[in-house]
């Protein structure tokens, strides 16, 4: 590749009153080829004499994204600097103010350069209406475009058309950037992780890198439990955008995740075990004589029966050895014994946990809809799509389709059957 190619970006940049915004961009994608070409346009940098919002632009085809950014928001007058402030607000995540300004652009020049861009905002907000009107507007039959019309009909719940029709697209153009990307969406949503995961890292290796595909690609490496490579991921985006929202929070939680997963393991199985010792033991079917014995005793729980010795009990007037091998027999069925101290209780946990003795059937009606949608124990990508989408209970979950959740970002069919199996178990099933 000729070095002239870095030359001739800064040439554009700096010498041109009107520089050429396709031509930039397409020199980008050149330079960033070839981390040598890079090199000599960053050195450019050390000795800038051109104005600082030209500056500004520069550091946006470089990648400076954060510094790129800062500047621009300041200096940004003439309609190039405006336009790479939009592209900046829109790749740091300020998708509505992105939007604003892309939308003039792309009123006045219907161009593939402010058009993409901009159908990614709308995506990005959920506005798929919007987007779809767009790009039937952009008259461009790219890959790009190509890849982002299909996008947007798994968004809109047409996974099997979208299915269809990217893959002879990724295989006639792999190296797009964009096509990878919309086809590991789709395989995401269709619940081929595998090869959802292997496009993403392919995309991964084709700088300039973006956002949703490091992000993306963390939650993946998160549902595999592999939270050093999700970590990566997001601290490859806050290299760029320090002020990345979702990267920002993403990375924090996966930390978490990784320094807490053994213990949230064992605090699942401590809260299970303590469900059965705060069950009453009015609940089993006891001897007259037992019950009234342990009445009298003021026992209401298996966990205060398991603090007796069998003595005790026996020292206790017409508890006889009837009624010891009665309440033994009840706690050796919940793996309990008699004597035993309640932080042994909670450790341990036999071979097949009985189930918790009163059901959810017991309590009122609604319950099960007013349950905390956490409480489904549900993947970290499900619950992030919760998350996003405001669903903070079991009623609110059931209030929505298929489709909704599908068309949610990060929400495909692996975790889809995860939410028909977790509403399955409670006898209830997504809107229709």
């Amino acid at each position: 590749m000729s070095t002239a190619i870095a030359a001739d970006l800064l040439a554009e940049l700096t010498e041109n009153k009107h520089p050429d915004v396709k031509l930039l961009l397409d020199l980008r994608e050149r330079v960033f080829g070839d981390p040598a070409l890079k090199r000599q346009a960053e050195d450019a940098l050390d000795r800038w004499n051109a104005s600082r919002e030209r500056q500004g632009v520069l550091l946006y085809l470089l990648g400076r994204n954060d510094r790129a950014l800062k500047i621009l928001e300041s200096e940004a007058s003439s309609e190039l600097g405006k336009f790479f402030l939009a592209r900046a607000l829109a790749d740091n995540g300020f998708y509505a103010r992105a939007e604003e300004m892309l939308a003039a652009e792309f009123k006045a020049a219907k161009s593939r350069e402010s058009g993409l861009p901009l159908a990614r905002c709308l995506v990005m907000q959920g506005k798929y209406d919007e987007a779809g009107k767009l790009l039937g507007q952009l008259k461009d039959d790219s890959p790009a475009a190509k890849a982002a019309r299909i996008e947007l009909l798994y968004r809109n719940g047409r996974l099997e058309e979208a299915v269809e029709q990217i893959v002879p697209l990724f295989e006639a153009h792999n190296n797009d950037r964009f096509v990878a990307f919309a086809y590991a969406q789709v395989a995401q949503a269709a619940g081929d992780d595998d090869a959802a995961r292997r496009a993403y890292e392919r995309v991964a290796q084709l700088p300039p890198v973006a956002v949703d595909v490091l992000i993306n690609l963390g939650t993946l490496y998160e549902d595999e439990g592999q939270w050093e490579l999700a970590i990566k991921c997001y601290e490859a985006v806050l290299r760029d955008y320090p002020r990345h929202p979702r990267a920002r929070l993403y990375r924090r939680d996966a930390e978490a995740s990784k320094s807490m997963l053994y213990d949230e393991d064992r605090e699942r199985r401590e809260d299970k075990r303590l469900q059965i010792l705060r069950t009453p033991v009015t609940d089993f079917e006891l001897s007259v004589r037992s019950r009234n014995c342990l009445q009298k005793m003021k026992i209401e729980t298996l966990g205060d029966l398991i603090l007796k010795t069998e003595s005790e009990l026996l020292s206790y007037k017409n508890f006889g050895e009837t009624s010891l091998q009665e309440i033994k027999a009840i706690l050796a069925s919940r793996g309990l014994r008699l004597g035993m101290r309640p932080e042994d209780a909670l450790s341990y946990a036999p071979p097949e946990e009985a189930a918790p003795v009163v059901p959810p059937e017991a309590t009122e009606g609604d319950s099960k809809l007013a349950r905390p949608v956490d409480s489904l124990e549900l993947s970290v990508r499900s619950r992030r799509c919760m998350e996003r989408l405001g669903i903070k209970t079991v009623g609110d979950l059931v209030s929505r389709s298929e489709p909704e959740l599908l068309a949610a970002p990060n929400f495909g069919q692996t975790s889809l059957n995860e939410v028909r199996q977790k509403l399955a178990e409670l006898g209830m099933s997504l809107k229709s």
